[in-house]
């Protein structure tokens, strides 16, 4: 009878904990997920410092634009400011264009059919071709990206296949007609999210290879153990240890990847990032070579001590505590790789599309966490992992850091080229 009862109550502390996190994805999305309040508004975008981008956009685009009943609302923001850059990425979110399609000006327009997306500085012959065009698509984009001088080319892409290129003199008809035939890889955004998927599991998987939860995980089931608890028991409070290093170690890169979208300079995000990783690739290495350098990535002594005193009591509100604790100062142990795959989700893909994968990589995080919750549920293997965790936490350690520092090279290339 108390087996089941265990169970019961397992089952329903899992679901108010998975209410709990609906709860807070609830909280952040809807904005993401639902139309654009702006819908039928004219937004443009661009820097207060671009000496050429007001007077094309008061003489041409505004113009082009009353002339078709467009512009009668239309509303003009600096997307350097931060409130002006989180509208940008909320509008351009919406429509869902990829983060590597981008140019110094910004224009939604909304049509009969959906939205016209302006990049750059488009000839007014262009816009009025496409703003008349019978077979114009639910969304495009118009984009002719240099600044000065005369025009030589201009660009299409329909969210099907390539961006297609054209020369200026091409006709719109002619053009829009073959890009909406366009075939090949999608530009980064929608296109990349399968390629982004190895990326995800590979670098959640390595994260999770962490010892502060690890070294936790294994003092809980040994300590269970020595209290004689049932193995129902300890699953439960195992479980709740892990599914609260997941919700804080989620709100962490949520807030994180919040912060980085609202960035006004990604680039610098992105540099910052990669030496981070860097760095803590080799913080981890003189850990090894030289085990008695006092800077360390460890759980502090005095929130060590505290999670002890809490797994002591071998309760559930403790363990509770203890998995908040440890999601905490998990962070500092291998914040560097969390942060860059934040930064790749936010150059890469929609931000609605970054939580989802930041939902996977948490998951990931926390697998072998549940492997070794499963595993080791009985006396004899908990003290052969337990065992071997000791003996090999320095390797560990060498093969975390050797692996930081080739993510955050292979970040500071790739990426930011």
């Amino acid at each position: 009878m108390l087996k089941y009862l265990s169970r019961f109550r397992l089952k329903r502390l899992f679901l108010a904990l998975l209410f709990s996190l609906s709860t807070l994805l609830i909280s952040v999305v809807p904005t993401l997920s639902q139309p654009n309040p702006s819908a039928n508004t004219t937004h443009i975008f661009f820097s207060a410092g671009c000496a050429d981008c007001w007077p094309y956009t008061e003489k041409v685009l505004l113009s082009t634009l009353r002339s078709h009943q467009l512009a009668n609302d239309a509303q003009i923001h600096d997307y350097t400011v931060p409130n002006g850059r989180k509208l940008l990425l909320s509008i351009a979110d919406s429509v869902k264009l990829p983060r590597s399609i981008a140019d110094s000006l910004y224009a939604f327009i909304p049509t009969k059919k959906g939205t016209l997306v302006i990049l750059g500085h488009v000839p007014a012959n262009l816009i009025d071709a496409a703003l008349t065009s019978p077979d114009l698509p639910r969304r495009l984009v118009l984009w002719q990206p240099k600044m000065h001088g005369q025009p030589t080319e201009y660009r299409l892409w329909a969210w099907v296949g390539q961006v297609q290129t054209f020369p200026i003199a091409t006709p719109f008809a002619q053009a829009l007609a073959q890009t909406r035939l366009s075939v090949g890889p999608l530009p980064v955004g929608e296109a990349n999210l399968a390629a982004l998927l190895p990326a995800v599991i590979v670098t959640g998987l390595v994260d999770s290879v962490n010892p502060c939860a690890f070294a936790v995980i294994l003092l809980l089931i040994a300590f269970l153990f020595t209290l004689r608890k049932s193995r129902d028991r300890v699953l439960q409070l195992g479980g709740i240890y892990i599914v609260m290093i997941f919700l804080v170690y989620f709100a962490i890169g949520l807030g994180l990847l919040r912060a980085v979208s609202l960035s006004d300079n990604p680039h610098f995000v992105a540099v910052v990032s990669s030496w981070l990783l860097i760095a803590l690739g080799v913080l981890n290495l003189i850990e090894y070579f030289w085990p008695k350098v006092p800077i360390k990535l460890h759980m502090p002594a005095i929130a060590h001590h505290k999670t002890n005193e809490l797994i002591k009591k071998a309760t559930v509100p403790a363990t509770i505590v203890a998995g908040v604790l440890v999601g905490l100062c998990t962070f500092p142990c291998s914040g560097g790789i969390y942060v860059s795959i934040i930064t790749l989700l936010n150059a890469k893909t929609t931000l609605a599309w970054g939580i989802a994968y930041l939902v996977l990589y948490n998951v990931l995080f926390v697998l072998p966490l549940i492997v070794i919750l499963l595993a080791v549920s009985n006396r004899i293997a908990a003290k052969a992992w337990a065992s071997w965790e000791r003996q090999h936490a320095l390797q560990i350690r060498l093969w975390y850091g050797v692996i930081m520092i080739a993510l955050g090279a292979i970040m500071w290339r790739g990426l930011l080229s």
